[in-house]
């Protein structure tokens, strides 16, 4: 069933179950009016009859004439008195008198009054003492108007229920169909932006309601698709470059290899050339694979050792210093905490040495004198790692892709290097939900500003 059809029955069912609650009440309150009604004046005649009777003790001719000749006859009106025996003592129907059990009139003397139905006729009894014994005058009539006014009301209330009940549900699946044409509209631009239309976008209107916000949410997810796309796009696109040079090597020098009878010492070179494109592959290889590895979707997973960074930046020291006799690193720290957490964060120490360690190895490789200074500081709720060198600076027409995959600038078009370091450094430090920036001036040194959350920050 269609969110439509389900909240047009709804809406009808609700209104509905108001109407017949209001309609039932108005027809008891109808319904004990009339017949509260009816019943005092049946029993205002049976008093008069009765007072006439054994009170006064006229002649019964004589009250059936009075009666006879009242204008205030109530339809079919007939009464009867019965004597302590619950014989019949006076009658005004000559015809026969309704029939009157002895529990109702055993009921009658016990409770002094009773009203009751019995067929279509309304009875009343009432008992009257006198000196002569105890008398009850039973009074019955029809409620001629009163019943056809009840079925009347009946056949309004039913006919108007009816009525009213098919214009609610009409109008409840009109307002619902009106109410759902934004998600209509929604759902058919969705259909129609893949695979051709990705640049479109949903229409969010200035109205700050649910529709709004959701299209506005489902922008932004189509956003992020559609970088996802071109990620992936530029990725592979980048990927089959890179791995097309070693391979054609490879291949190239394989085939040259076979062409002629050649000395051992010259397939000892060959073997020892497509060696190390292999490792350059492997290599290669190696950083796609931790680069797509790294990804937002898995930050619970990976992020959950308590990180110490000074001894993190200790160890890439010796590190980087053992790879080149040439590289020198130097760590300064500010003015260090008194509180241990602030050396903390909450991280992955593999992921977080993978960073700090292709920077400072970066600012050794691009420095002049193949020395990097990191500086450490310190604040409330942040750590600041800068990692800076004093080689050429970075053309500021190049200094906004740096961390995009596989790009590589004029400085780097000679040195080994597939422009992946720097785009796994900013996703690790995204990982971890810090930032990273660099800077860099012709006369002044490049520096790249880390910034981590500490751990007493992300643990709140």
């Amino acid at each position: 069933m269609t969110i439509r059809n389900r909240l047009a029955l709804r809406f009808t069912g609700l209104v509905s179950s108001i109407l017949l609650l209001a309609f039932v009440s108005i027809y008891a309150f109808c319904w004990y009016f009339i017949s509260s009604d009816f019943y005092r004046r049946l029993n205002r005649k049976a008093h008069t009859t009765g007072e006439m009777l054994i009170h006064h003790r006229l002649d019964a001719q004589l009250i059936k004439q009075l009666i006879r000749i009242r204008k205030d006859q109530l339809p079919n009106q007939k009464i009867v008195v019965f004597d302590s025996r619950d014989s019949v003592i006076f009658s005004t129907d000559e015809q026969g008198s309704l029939p009157i059990a002895k529990s109702v009139l055993a009921a009658i003397r016990k409770n002094q009054r009773k009203d009751f139905p019995q067929g279509e006729y309304y009875v009343s009894g009432s008992q009257f003492r006198a000196s002569s014994g105890q008398f009850i005058v039973v009074a019955s009539a029809e409620n001629v108007y009163g019943d056809e006014f009840l079925k009347r009301l009946i056949w309004a209330f039913t006919a108007l229920f009816c009525l009213i009940v098919g214009i609610t549900a009409f109008s409840g699946w009109f307002f619902a169909s009106d109410a759902l044409r934004p998600m209509q509209q929604i759902d058919q631009t969705v259909s129609d932006i893949f695979p051709n239309n990705r640049d479109e976008r949903l229409v969010v209107k200035k109205d700050d309601d649910e529709i709004s916000r959701l299209s506005a949410t489902i922008n932004r997810l189509l956003d992020r698709v559609a970088d996802s796309f071109r990620s992936q796009r530029l990725f592979v696109a980048n990927v089959s470059h890179e791995l097309k040079n070693p391979l054609t090597q490879i291949s190239s020098q394989l085939e040259v290899s076979l062409l002629n009878q050649r000395e051992p010492e010259a397939y000892r070179q060959t073997i020892r050339s497509v060696l190390e494109d292999v490792r350059e592959l492997a290599t290669l290889t190696h950083e796609l694979l931790q680069l797509s590895q790294v990804n937002q979707e898995d930050a619970g997973a990976l992020l959950k050792e308590v990180v110490r960074m000074d001894e993190i930046l200790w160890d890439i020291r010796d590190e980087v210093t053992a790879m080149n006799p040439r590289y020198q690193v130097t760590i300064s720290f500010g003015e260090l905490p008194e509180d241990p957490e602030q050396l903390t964060v909450q991280g992955n120490k593999t992921l977080l040495m993978t960073a700090l360690k292709n920077l400072t190895e970066n600012a050794c490789k691009f420095s002049d004198n193949g020395h990097a200074l990191v500086n450490v500081s310190f604040e409330e709720e942040v750590l600041a790692i800068q990692v800076q060198n004093t080689g050429p600076a970075i053309p500021e027409n190049e200094l906004p892709f740096i961390f995009e995959p596989f790009f590589r600038g004029r400085q780097t078009a000679d040195l080994r290097g597939y422009g992946v370091g720097l785009s796994l450094v900013e996703r690790i430090i995204r990982l971890h939900a810090g930032q990273i920036t660099a800077s860099s001036l012709d006369g002044k040194p490049t520096i790249f500003t880390l910034i981590l959350p500490l751990l007493s920050l992300t643990s709140k």
